[in-house]
């Protein structure tokens, strides 16, 4: 929107106002952003340097519109080191991490929730109550999509981050194999519908479907999908067993879904997890010999290079699956049925379950050191909102050295970031998917106290289902490593922060020491 003169009468008050200001010091305009002449803020990245990259390269705006500095430190940062700089980029399964080790500030929600109104942008006159009330928000808060605006950046009662780049797990598959008019008839003789499928069924009957088929017409045998079944450095495996899981096994009525969120007990070996992993170890015979080794790379090389029809990965990583031919995109499936832990029963609640997991603990964040004042801790709170903002956010996820998904409600329908890097997929179908999986209920990754030690000891527990122990024995395995960990970090002291992460404000302020 362009902006304009004010009317007359404006116009007049402010040349009346110049004049009779001569000679005193000029003031601010009254929307102009804060300035913090004498702050300078460290800002750094956990584990991950190449967060930096966005930050970096829109930088420069937020110096010269608020005088203040930035200084980066260039080299990733361990969890001891985090509290040596102000502003802190993370992925969002450290927060709990983060938290217990007292790093993080919470971020009041009077601060976010109302921003400075620019009035050049509304016909109302000016001052009027007309004017404040129709005057755009420039941060637009309530435009951040629920998911991350009420569970990704909130603990407990508390917000503790603003978002930086989301993450979220599609389907991505070959239009031709699709669309092939062999294909298609070929299927619908054995009932099966080549289109974005409802349920985890429907998709691996389309994988079995697929394998050993000459779906493109090049006169080789080609497979089905690829998956990641193993451990990998993305954590793309887990990801994607747990995603199927949640299906199964994160009922409407429930907060929990990895943990019984009165006990700390482990659900990982209730039916809908046990179901789960029998369903993608069995995939294995879908996919490329040898898939049971694959890691996130090798699966997107097997889809580019046109050996499956199918691939599960990181919507942000679309710039990967471009191989010369057409690429749709659909959200994961669901479930008819889903598991009531209360009652240790399968419901069936008329239509897919469908809610959306988020690998990462949601994706990355934006965090303020624990205790900064005055003008440092506004300074600080303004900076994660500018990375935050509509127009900074826009061009961090730009970033083709750190792909990250928008979190922002009308750029997700902008389609991809940067669309010359993924020439292939199709833009409308990519922006529909990613939609409506932030549209879904929404169950972030695991964020507690050592999340990452908990999700080694799942794979562990993946890797032997897939090497041919039986999935209920792997996942009672899995059990009895979470217990023990969790005994090594205090029952109640995980219990607090597993209650804190699932956003139960039914909690002390502080947990119960380490240990207990």
């Amino acid at each position: 929107m362009q902006k304009r003169w004010k009317t007359w009468p404006g116009l007049i008050a402010v040349v009346v106002s110049a004049i009779s200001g001569c000679g005193e010091e000029p003031k601010a305009p009254e929307n102009s952003p804060p300035r913090f002449q004498a702050v300078t803020l460290k800002v750094g990245a956990l584990e991950e340097a190449g967060m930096l990259a966005g930050m970096v390269a829109n930088r420069g705006e937020w110096d010269a519109s608020r005088g203040g500095k930035i200084q980066v430190v260039e080299q990733a940062l361990t969890l001891d080191k985090a509290g040596e700089v102000d502003v802190l980029l993370f992925s969002g399964d450290r927060l709990g991490d983060l938290i217990d080790a007292g790093r993080l500030s919470a971020i009041p929600n009077e601060s976010v929730m109302s921003s400075r109104r620019d009035p050049a942008l509304t016909d109302a006159p000016p001052g009027s109550a007309e004017e404040e009330k129709s005057a755009p928000d420039p941060f637009a808060f309530m435009g951040i999509t629920t998911a991350y605006r009420e569970q990704v950046t909130r603990y407990g009662n508390e917000r503790v981050a603003l978002p930086y780049g989301a993450s979220a797990m599609v389907l991505a598959y070959r239009r031709d194999a699709f669309e092939r008019e062999a294909n298609r008839s070929a299927a619908k003789e054995k009932g099966i519908e080549l289109a974005s499928p409802k349920t985890w069924e429907q998709l691996d009957a389309m994988a079995r479907f697929f394998q050993g088929r000459d779906w493109d017409g090049d006169g080789k045998m080609d497979s089905g999908i690829a998956i990641v079944l193993t451990d990998d450095s993305e954590g793309l495996g887990d990801a994607t067993y747990l995603a199927r899981a949640a299906s199964l096994g994160q009922h409407p009525d429930q907060f929990s879904f990895l943990f019984d969120s009165g006990q700390m007990a482990p659900r990982i070996e209730s039916p809908p997890f046990i179901e789960a992993l029998g369903a993608l170890v069995a995939l294995k015979d879908a996919g490329p010999p040898g898939m049971e080794r694959f890691d996130a790379a090798a699966a997107r090389e097997a889809f580019r290079s046109g050996k499956v029809a199918m691939l599960i990965d990181r919507a942000e990583r679309a710039s990967t699956w471009s191989g010369g031919k057409p690429v749709g995109v659909a959200a994961l499936p669901g479930s008819d049925r889903v598991f009531e832990p209360g009652l240790k029963a399968w419901a069936t609640p008329g239509h897919p379950n469908r809610p959306s997991y988020l690998p990462r603990g949601g994706g990355w964040l934006v965090g303020v050191r624990k205790g900064l004042t005055g003008d440092p801790l506004a300074a600080a709170i303004d900076l994660a909102k500018y990375l935050s903002s509509p127009e900074k956010s826009d061009r961090i996820r730009a970033e083709r050295a750190f792909p990250m998904l928008p979190f922002r409600v009308d750029q997700m329908s902008k389609g991809l970031p940067d669309p010359a890097s993924a020439p292939d997929v199709d833009v409308r179908l990519w922006s529909e998917s990613v939609g409506r999986t932030f549209a879904e209920r929404a169950v972030p990754g695991l964020r507690i106290p050592d999340a990452r030690g908990y999700l080694a000891d799942l794979a562990k527990g993946r890797a032997a289902a897939l090497a041919g122990k039986a999935p209920a024995e792997a996942m009672a395995g899995v059990v009895r490593a979470w217990d023990d960990r969790t005994k090594k970090l205090g029952p109640k002291h995980q219990l607090w922060h597993y209650k804190r992460s699932l956003n139960i404000r039914g909690t002390t302020d502080r947990p119960p020491d380490p240990g207990t």
